[in-house]
């Protein structure tokens, strides 16, 4: 049976019936697959040990399936998911059209997502999840820009936020909906919610602060969420001219998760008003006590081992950083001999139609502008090809000894520089303070590569 047609429960049974290595050889796939099946499916695997223990005759627990949030609530979301197939309306489709624009200028697969007869497609859950994030974020923005073409209104808003509703059910299983923490009877229609997508990346991320929690004996740690993986709402929408939200943090305790912002207020001199979720339970969230964590001990330099696989494309990166460097001296020199706005006025006195002065500046602009995109490809290669030779993802926990002290970070950015002698790897990002709680410092880690042939 190939791996896609598998239940939950066939690869539930699989996993804790014998190693995943034999898994992988019997349907014919790699280990890393059926990780990565298990990750998607919210299947646990049996922790490190498991069949040590059982190869000397132990008879270690087994996680019951049934008490996961996805065999719980699978009935409640089939049933949602009939209700939401419905028929969208013309403005309804514009929203749906640009957030399936943004998305594939970023080259998200956007397979099975058309629309036919205007009807909204049984969407995969990450997708309709990152649909349903972008026209919370940014549906006002496609009416400013004409991307949609309506006035921001009550109407138009009540539109957008009737397909956030049709998106909902369909997105659940990818998201966690975290209510109002008013106490009873202090309810309001506006009292903010807020959606965060559930990726396997971010679950590694909170096992890790949850680890970090429970070692350090915490009361809770907090990390920073990225605007696509979130939206605050009022009534299933975002409205920009009702709250303005913050520095939003996802705050992570041994047992519960909750999300906190801080509301500007009315007054520009009053202080911004916090604002807080309620608490939702991580048991009721993911299998949290059979979670990978995704922390990363770095070694103090970089192999040629580690490299060599990726050599080719390291010496095809620093040809490029050549040549663009070439290219931007020359640029440069070109620019010193272009004329002057003062003689750009007497251009078409000497010259008449044919312009010459005008015609270089022009052509020095373009130059400028095709240099400073080469510069943005350069850089996104650098950090691509960085975390893929480190193993290392912005989001990652890393801990090294750096400068002879040992850091701990959060990472926010991962870049490298390449010379005919080797390479320098910087990794970026937010240090956690001594008692494993994370700061608001910034701070660097720098390893080597050094090219001894």
């Amino acid at each position: 049976m190939p791996p896609k047609e598998l239940s939950r429960e066939e690869l539930f049974a699989l996993v804790w019936d014998r190693p995943t290595q034999e898994v992988a050889r019997e349907l014919g796939v790699s280990d890393v697959a059926i990780a990565k099946l298990c990750a998607r499916l919210q299947v646990p695997k049996p922790p490190r040990g498991y069949w040590a223990k059982v190869q000397s005759g132990q008879t270690p627990k087994r996680p019951p399936l049934a008490a996961f949030r996805e065999e719980v609530d699978r009935k409640r979301r089939e049933t949602a998911r009939a209700k939401a197939v419905g028929t969208l309306s013309k403005l309804q489709q514009q929203f749906y059209e640009a957030a399936l624009s943004e998305l594939a200028a970023r080259g998200v697969d956007l397979g099975g997502s058309e629309t036919r007869g205007a009807r909204l497609p049984e969407l995969h859950p990450d997708l309709a999840a990152q649909i349903l994030l972008l026209i919370q974020n940014r549906g006002h923005d496609w009416v400013k820009e004409g991307k949609v073409a309506a006035n921001w209104n009550h109407s138009v808003q009540a539109s957008a936020a009737n397909l956030v509703g049709k998106l909902l059910p369909l997105a659940r299983p990818q998201l966690l909906m975290f209510e109002s923490d008013r106490a009873p009877g202090r309810y309001t229609a506006n009292d903010p919610a807020v959606f965060v997508r559930l990726t396997a990346h971010l679950q590694e991320r909170i096992a890790s602060l949850v680890r970090v929690v429970r070692d350090q004996k915490l009361d809770h740690v907090v990390m920073p969420l990225m605007a696509a993986d979130h939206a605050w709402s009022a009534r299933h929408l975002y409205a920009p001219a009702a709250h303005v939200f913050l520095d939003s943090t996802l705050c992570v305790s041994a047992t519960e998760v909750w999300v906190e912002s801080a509301r500007r207020a009315w007054r520009d001199e009053d202080p911004p008003e916090r604002v807080a979720t309620g608490r939702l339970k991580l048991r009721d969230i993911m299998p949290i006590d059979y979670m990978p964590v995704r922390e990363i001990e770095l070694p103090p330099g970089v192999s040629r081992a580690t490299v060599k696989p990726y050599a080719e494309r390291l010496q095809g990166l620093l040809e490029a950083d050549r040549v663009y460097e070439m290219i931007s001296h020359a640029t440069y020199a070109i620019e010193r001999q272009v004329p002057d706005d003062k003689l750009l006025l007497a251009d078409r006195i000497w010259f008449g139609r044919e312009r010459p002065f005008r015609s270089a500046r022009e052509a020095l602009a373009r130059l400028e502008d095709e240099l400073a995109d080469w510069a943005t490809e350069l850089e996104a290669e650098r950090s691509a090809l960085a975390q893929s030779i480190l193993g290392v993802e912005v989001g990652d926990i890393v801990a090294a000894e750096n400068r002879s002290r040992f850091l701990r970070l959060s990472v926010t950015r991962i870049t490298l520089y390449a010379s005919n002698n080797g390479a320098t790897f910087i990794i970026s990002g937010t240090r956690f303070r001594k008692d494993g709680t994370l700061g608001k410092l910034e701070d660097t880690l720098s390893l080597h590569f050094e090219d001894g042939r």
